[in-house]
Formats: C-alpha cells, sequence, structure tokens
C-alpha cells in the first residue's frame, strides 16, 4: 500500500523525466536540422585520409586483394600469414614453401614469393568526404567487397570454418 508521500514523489520524478526527455528530443531536432543527410555528394569540403592494411596478390591476371583493408599492420599480417597457411594445407608439393612463407611473413617480410605469385603486405588509404553537412553517407553505388575473393580462413571468406 502506497501512502500520498510516495505517489507525490513518483509523480515529481515523472515530471522530471519527462521534462528531460523533452529537452532531449528539442536538442536532437536541433542537431537533426545543423546536421541534414541530404545535401549534393559533390559538395566537398574536406576529405580525411586514413591508412588500413591488406595482403595483395599478384598472379597471372595482375593484383587482387586478398581481404578487406584492416585497420592495423599486425591485424594484415596475421590474415596473411593464415591465408598462406590454408594454401599449405592445399599446396601439393608447395605445401612447406607455403608454409615458409606464412612463418616468413609473422617475422616481419612484407613480400613472400612461391612460383609466379608474389604475395604483398600493403597499405590502403580510407577516406571519409566531408561536405557542407557533414560526413558523407553510404551512396548507392558503393560496393563491399566481394566475399568470393576473401582468402582469409573462417566465415569471413568462402566458406571455411573458423579456425583461431
Amino acid at each position: 500500500m502506497s501512502t500520498n508521500s510516495e505517489e507525490a514523489a513518483d509523480e515529481a520524478f515523472d515530471d522530471a523525466a519527462a521534462r528531460r526527455l523533452l529537452e532531449l528530443g528539442q536538442r536532437e531536432e536541433a542537431l537533426r536540422r545543423e546536421y541534414p543527410v541530404d545535401g549534393p555528394a559533390w559538395e566537398r569540403t574536406a576529405v580525411s585520409h586514413y591508412t588500413a592494411y591488406a595482403a595483395m596478390l599478384h598472379e597471372d591476371r595482375g593484383w587482387r586483394q586478398l581481404f578487406p583493408a584492416l585497420p592495423t599492420e599486425d591485424e594484415a599480417r596475421t590474415d596473411l600469414r593464415d591465408v598462406l597457411r590454408v594454401r599449405a594445407l592445399d599446396g601439393g608439393e608447395l605445401g612447406p614453401r607455403f608454409e615458409r612463407a606464412a612463418e616468413a611473413v609473422a617475422d616481419g617480410e612484407d613480400q613472400v614469393i612461391i612460383g609466379d605469385d608474389v604475395y604483398r603486405l600493403v597499405r590502403v588509404e580510407e577516406t571519409v568526404i566531408m561536405t557542407d553537412h557533414g560526413p558523407q553517407t553510404p551512396q548507392r553505388h558503393d560496393r563491399e567487397f566481394p566475399a568470393m575473393l576473401d582468402e582469409r580462413p573462417g566465415p569471413r571468406g568462402p566458406g571455411r570454418p573458423l579456425d583461431r
């Protein structure tokens, strides 16, 4: 059973909470007006660059990226090592060479060559496009990294179980 003082405290709390929510909503609406999502894509005012890391393979058809860019060199180095280890399992007579290449990458090598293929750890410059309306939102023509080219072991790549 509640007392009148408890009901009064509950009502006062509800009133204060409602006022805070109203103030928050007003601030959010002001920010929506200040930073609208829509705006011409060509209206660039600044470009912010970020460095990420990936690995590329040069083979008969040219260079191709093995997996999406990662924020740190160590992560990309680990993923390239893992790609080479997976190749070692299916590499037949080249298997031991793939395993040695994986260890060389783990020990700091930026490039390994096996047969006619060149595996290279690479820098990837990522950009954020800043417009008069703030950072640019996703565009219809954006493309995600194709999963069929992602050679990392695990669910990110083509149907391999995660081995880490």
